[in-house]
């Protein structure tokens, strides 16, 4: 075979796996525009007033405005920063816990992994029944509290209702956190702590200077998927509460107002300022990884 003939089949092999590159990337390049399409959609509705039945009417920055006087918009913000401020730092220290404690377990480790990620395996509507029953008047929880000769909690007062709503969040989504750790955890190598124990080092100071750096990568992902899931509450807080103001979420004031009170315009400005808040806390948390994340290994 002679160099032109080696060339020809060199380029005519790199082509071809260009093409096989190209094909299997189309899915995933067609679903991101769909997702992008869907969202810019979106963001251009909020600039009109729209019921559905008749054709949207361009009224500029109005629903804007109207948000701003809205004070079912802010307390919709104010429940849904509450939420992300509870469940996510809550559910990284207890996934951590767990998962640190999974790591030294050896008999029946699988059993315990299972049983902790099985919440998560649930259907939102699943969990947030289950729930319910808990927090009935005469459910699980009041008649354990009775045992001990407590009286019984409204856990859906206004007061509490949303420490409630945000304990089943925990609950269902702190298995899929401490088994991500657990991940984290075991690619850790092991000479690093077998040279920490030679010079010294207590199981404080091998957690605080080799496991936690090692672990902010893991830690990184976690807090931007936990921060997105937890602007986006809908459904565990719609079963379980209901309509009300006291867990009323951004998510459940734009389902209100655009199958309830079509509203789509309007509804779609409320989704276009929660688009900005994730993406805002996401490009945040993006440039603020460089202070604390470590890809070292």
């Amino acid at each position: 075979m002679t160099v032109a003939q080696k060339g020809a089949r060199r380029r005519s092999s790199v082509a071809g796996a260009r093409g096989w590159t190209l094909l299997f990337l189309a899915p995933v390049t067609i679903g991101i525009a769909v997702v992008y399409y869907a969202a810019l959609q979106g963001i251009a509705l909020g600039f009109t007033d729209w019921n559905v039945i008749s054709d949207p009417e361009v009224i500029g920055l109005q629903n804007y405005q109207t948000l701003v006087n809205d004070p079912r918009f802010w307390t919709a913000i104010r429940n849904t920063m509450g939420i992300v401020l509870i469940t996510v730092p809550v559910k990284l220290a207890i996934g951590l816990v767990f998962a640190l404690a999974l790591n030294r377990v050896i008999r029946f480790g699988n059993f315990f992994r299972l049983a902790l990620f099985f919440p998560f395996t649930c259907s939102v509507v699943a969990v947030s029944f289950i729930w319910k029953y808990f927090y009935d008047a005469d459910g699980a929880l009041n008649r354990i509290r009775e045992a001990f000769g407590w009286g019984k909690i409204a856990w859906m007062d206004p007061s509490i209702a949303l420490w409630s709503v945000s304990a089943m969040i925990v609950w269902s989504g702190v298995g899929y956190i401490a088994l991500l750790f657990l991940s984290g955890l075991q690619s850790i190598p092991r000479q690093y702590y077998e040279a920490a124990i030679i010079d010294g080092a207590g199981a404080f100071a091998r957690f605080r200077h080799i496991t936690l750096p090692l672990l902010t990568p893991t830690t990184f992902f976690l807090v931007v998927i936990s921060l997105i899931a937890a602007f986006q509450t809908f459904g565990e807080v719609y079963i379980l509460v209901g309509p009300l103001d006291s867990t009323l979420t951004l998510m459940s004031y734009i389902y209100e107002r655009a199958f309830a009170g079509f509203e789509m315009g309007y509804a779609s400005a409320i989704s276009a300022v929660l688009i900005g808040l994730i993406l805002i806390v996401t490009l945040v948390q993006l440039w603020m990884q460089r202070r604390w994340v470590s890809y070292d290994n």
